[in-house]
């Protein structure tokens, strides 16, 4: 069976073929294309005109299985970095043999924990005997990641049933600013000051929410791409409080349903290690009292930096959809 996933982004899009081998993706070819496009339809046409082999080996695909950045809705994902939507009838008209999914992004970086790329993933926290990212029991695995904004799924591996994920919208929550703090309640002002409702979780942990902090200890409007590459980044107010903010996320997350694992995606901790690495990110993931607390100390945190994590984690998706439609 021949299927072809995707992990379409605000800047650029991947795509690759895959065959379906024992109920696993197996990886054929791939392209990576620019997403800045007004249409979804002129992606697709961009996708034949740059696809690397004989355009009619893509034709032959008998399921396609696209993640992107928005919730599902009727058959459509209305893009939160892009200016299309990503539309199962648009697909059809390109594919028009082919059983066409769509997914949330963050359902597919659930998703690559299954995968291959996971075993390139490194430890942040070890919790209780980590010693590879293996997901084999039944208890869930959080998977979050900041970005353009802020994702989070539950992968529920299944142990001897078949595994599942629950995408969730928890970026759009709002932020649990620790009003004990003086600096923690300015900088919350100093959000809602440039926002038209109250700070949400994305806003404080995305690539825009890590320039607002900048911009709040430093008085300057710049680019994280640009103060994050500065040798002194890692001791700075800015690293610091952005690594508490995630800890404190990714603890809401743990507590939420008592997971075997943490797993950090996303680009911000991708191209900034130092943002999870740093002891305050450590101490407030951990902040937790009694039992709650021993648990904290036994859950792992993992940091996947594979940058087609979303890709393999779509095409594991579609694996376990094609083996549970009975297709081989």
């Amino acid at each position: 069976m021949i299927m072809l996933a995707a992990d379409i982004g605000g800047t650029n899009s991947r795509f690759s073929m895959f065959s379906i081998e024992n109920r696993k993706p197996v990886y054929k070819c791939g392209v990576v294309i620019s997403s800045k496009e007004e249409e979804f339809s002129h992606l697709l046409n961009k996708l034949f005109t740059c696809w690397p082999v004989e355009w009619t080996e893509l034709a032959r695909a008998s399921l396609v299985v696209f993640a992107a950045a928005g919730p599902v809705r009727d058959g459509r994902i209305e893009m939160t970095n892009a200016d299309f939507a990503v539309d199962e009838e648009q697909i059809r008209s390109f594919f028009p043999d082919a059983d066409v999914r769509l997914m949330n992004d963050f359902e597919a970086q659930a998703w690559a924990c299954l995968s291959p790329v996971v075993q390139e993933a490194a430890l942040v926290l070890p919790g209780e005997g980590a010693e590879a990212p293996v997901f084999s029991s039944s208890a869930p695995v959080a998977v979050v990641g900041a970005g353009t904004g802020l994702g989070a799924a539950w992968l529920m591996p299944g142990g001897e049933e078949a595994p599942k994920v629950l995408p969730s919208e928890a970026g759009h929550m709002s932020f649990p600013f620790d009003v004990r703090d003086g600096q923690e309640r300015a900088f919350a002002a100093f959000l809602a000051g440039s926002a038209e409702i109250l700070p949400t979780a994305g806003h404080v942990l995305s690539g825009s929410g890590l320039a607002k902090l900048h911009e709040f200890f430093t008085g300057k409007a710049e680019n994280p791409a640009f103060f994050t590459q500065m040798p002194s980044f890692a001791e700075s107010d800015t690293c610091r409080m952005f690594a508490r903010f995630y800890g404190r996320f990714c603890r809401m997350a743990a507590l939420s349903l008592l997971p075997q694992a943490v797993v950090i995606a996303g680009g911000v901790a991708e191209k900034t290690p130092a943002l999870v690495r740093h002891e305050e990110f450590a101490r407030e993931f951990g902040r937790a009292a009694g039992a709650h607390g021993d648990f904290l100390s036994r859950v792992p945190v993992w940091l996947n930096r594979h940058p087609q994590s979303g890709l393999w984690g779509a095409a594991e998706a579609g694996a376990m959809l094609a083996h549970e439609g009975g297709r081989r």
